[in-house]
């Protein structure tokens, strides 16, 4: 299995899903969760992209090394842009993201595990003829 580092356009569509489908994820491991919103966007894909990293470095044995230190500093960069993204696209950036993020063996217990979840849960709800099926 071979992972890549996401780009910002991609951590950055992410959130702007979030935002638009107002989940509520976690941005640390005290269990609280929190509206994703403009306000807390950078930290969301910060949270997001820093996990992508960490796998990509596990992955590949990075650690140390001048290529994870500069994928560190462009976390530590990273400003939230919001981007307009339909559901379709949200959902094929989302799995691109979880496969690119999930190298380590604690992926399941991540906060972007976590978040991944509530955008596939609010994703659902748009697929045509959801709203109209019966419970």
């Amino acid at each position: 299995m071979s992972a890549f580092v996401v780009d910002q356009e991609h951590i950055d569509e992410l959130v702007s899903a979030a935002i638009d489908l107002e989940i509520r994820a976690r941005l640390a491991t005290d269990r609280s969760y929190r509206q994703v919103s403009h306000e807390n966007a950078t930290d969301f894909g910060r949270m997001l992209w820093a996990e992508n990293v960490r796998s990509v470095i596990h992955r590949y044995r990075l650690s140390g090394t001048e290529e994870a230190a500069e994928y560190k500093a462009a976390i530590e960069a990273y400003r939230f842009t919001w981007r307009a993204v339909p559901p379709g696209r949200a959902a094929k950036r989302f799995a691109c993201f979880e496969y690119q993020a999930c190298e380590c063996d604690d992926w399941k217990e991540s906060l972007a595990y976590d978040f991944g979840s509530q955008i596939a849960r609010a994703l659902i709800t748009k697929l045509p003829g959801y709203a109209e099926a019966p419970w």
